[in-house]
């Protein structure tokens, strides 16, 4: 039987997984929205690799943005499909029953990508030459460096819940993985597809209270393609972004500057806020 102890595990795990791909691979490395020490980015983009490498994660997203909810977007479910878009695009199919599978595969899909990810989808690479030209993410970024990285990004947390937990622990730690796979994953997917729009807006992502909850602010998915350079996600009233909030305490530690947010007359124009 699972404890408040493994549920403490979990949400710190959930927590820190999240900053690592929102904060590390999301705002800092494909929009540089801020700076950071070094350190502290090396660690969170290192924390965040299960997303991807850094260097194809970049490149893919920029091209995402360059093209979002056309019949060049890598994974846009207006085009291609809600399955293809949340998981099929990693694997090259929008088999259902396959990207079921893969989406719930938890540590199994660590392994999965552990091999396929520095492989596969690199077509937009040449997008994110600032990330190779940093040697830590170019060597990341390698297929051997990135399986070592994949295999410990498993079997250390794998460790600790079979140390205190058990086999509870095991499925407690896969249940937990698999939700946030997923919920990264529906950025791609539910994110153009449930939700409220911008005025105006050309593309089909949208924003979401519970999407914004749910992924540390990343929901608010509208209001980044309107933005997509600012560090902060929940712009308008009432729109909470954690995300934003650690920023803010990064920067009142001195440990964030440079930190990039539209002018309150941008998101006038843009309907996110009345004065």
């Amino acid at each position: 039987m699972l404890t408040v102890s493994f549920a403490l595990f979990a949400i710190i795990y959930y927590q820190l997984a999240g900053l690592g791909v929102n904060l590390g691979y999301h705002r800092f490395l494909s929009h540089r929205s801020l700076k950071m020490p070094r350190w502290l980015e090396r660690t969170l983009v290192t924390v965040g690799l299960p997303a991807g490498t850094p260097v194809q994660w970049a490149g893919n997203h920029r091209y995402h943005h360059m093209h979002s909810d056309t019949d060049l977007d890598p994974h846009s479910p207006v085009y291609r499909g809600f399955w293809y878009a949340h998981v099929g695009w990693y694997i090259g199919s929008g088999n259902m029953l396959l990207c079921i599978l893969y989406s719930f595969a938890g540590p199994v899909r660590m392994l999965i990508d552990a091999w396929m990810r520095p492989r596969t989808n690199q077509e937009y690479n040449e997008l994110a030459k600032d990330v190779a030209a940093d040697k830590w993410y170019a060597w990341l970024s390698r297929p051997w460096p990135y399986a070592l990285g994949m295999h410990l990004h498993a079997a250390i947390p794998i460790l600790i819940a079979w140390h205190y937990w058990g086999i509870a622990g095991i499925i407690g730690f896969w249940i937990t993985l698999a939700t946030l796979y997923n919920m990264g994953d529906a950025i791609d997917s539910v994110s153009h597809l449930y939700g409220s729009t911008l005025p105006g807006q050309e593309d089909a992502s949208r924003n979401s209270m519970l999407m914004g909850i749910l992924l540390l602010g990343e929901g608010w998915h509208a209001n980044h393609h309107q933005f997509p350079w600012s560090a902060r996600h929940g712009l308008g009233s009432g729109q909470f972004d954690w995300t934003w909030q650690i920023i803010r305490t990064l920067r009142a530690f001195g440990l964030a500057r440079d930190v990039r947010v539209p002018e309150t007359k941008e998101l006038v124009e843009e309907g996110l806020i009345e004065v």
